[in-house]
């Protein structure tokens, strides 16, 4: 979806990126293995999984500061495999960086 994304709407600047919860940090070797997009670490003081009251596998839209926008979709029970859900969360995502 990112490629898709930087080639097709190169303007919007949409970024994919994932966010290890703060603690997990042993993993991130494995977790990023095999993946292109950038993955950030959270620390107990930057607390940005608590500021956005994310679970496991949610997909937060958020602002250009960082803020979540209040659109969230938790990708456990809308896997992007199937092709209704993609086309949802890709619909998501442009709508709101055309809203920006």
């Amino acid at each position: 979806m990112q490629q898709e994304f930087s080639t097709q709407y190169p303007d919007l600047d949409i970024q994919i990126l994932g966010v290890n919860f703060a603690g997990l940090e042993a993993k991130n070797e494995q977790i990023c293995d095999g993946r292109d997009i950038p993955w950030l670490q959270d620390t107990e003081s930057a607390n940005w999984w608590g500021r956005w009251q994310a679970e496991w596998r949610d997909l937060i839209v958020v602002d250009g500061a960082g803020e979540a926008t209040g659109d969230l979709v938790n990708l456990t029970h809308h896997d992007l495999a199937n092709e209704d859900e993609y086309v949802a969360v890709k619909t998501m995502l442009l709508d709101a960086a055309k809203a920006q």
